[in-house]
C-alpha cells in the first residue's frame, strides 16, 4: 500500500491538508481521498492518476470519497479525464461514500449517468 499527504496553504494563509491513500489490489486502483479537492489539490490527485494510467494492469479505479467534504470543477474535470482514458481501455470508475451534498452535486451535473456513485 503507498500513502501520501500533502500539506498546501490556501490564499487565506490557512494550512489544510489533502492525503490521497492509493491500494491497488490485482486489475483495481482504490483511491481513499481525505480533505477538499480543488485547483491546488487536484493538481496532486492528477499526479496520481498519471501513476494509474500508466499501469496496464489496472482496469478499475474506486474512489472513496467518505472524508471529501467539497470538490471543484478543477477536482470533477480529473475525475473525468481518468473516466475518458479508463473507458477507453474497457476499464471502469466508481465512487462510494460521497456525502448527500456531493451527490446531489454529481446528480446536477449528470456525472451520475456515466459513473456509479454510492452515498454514505
Amino acid at each position: 500500500m503507498e500513502k501520501e499527504s500533502n500539506k498546501m496553504v490556501n490564499d487565506e494563509n490557512k494550512e489544510f491538508r489533502m492525503e490521497i491513500i492509493l491500494d491497488t489490489t490485482g486489475d483495481t486502483a482504490n483511491f481513499r481521498v481525505k480533505g477538499e479537492i480543488d485547483t491546488k489539490s487536484g493538481v496532486e490527485l492528477s499526479d496520481r492518476f498519471a501513476d494509474v494510467m500508466q499501469n496496464e494492469a489496472i482496469y478499475h479505479v474506486c474512489f472513496d470519497f467518505t472524508e471529501v467534504p467539497n470538490i471543484t470543477s478543477a477536482g470533477i474535470g480529473k475525475i473525468l479525464k481518468l473516466f475518458k482514458f479508463m473507458n477507453s481501455k474497457g476499464g471502469s470508475i466508481r465512487i462510494r461514500g460521497i456525502s448527500a451534498s456531493l451527490k446531489d452535486l454529481f446528480c446536477e451535473i449528470h456525472l451520475d449517468k456515466i459513473i456509479p456513485i454510492e452515498e454514505k
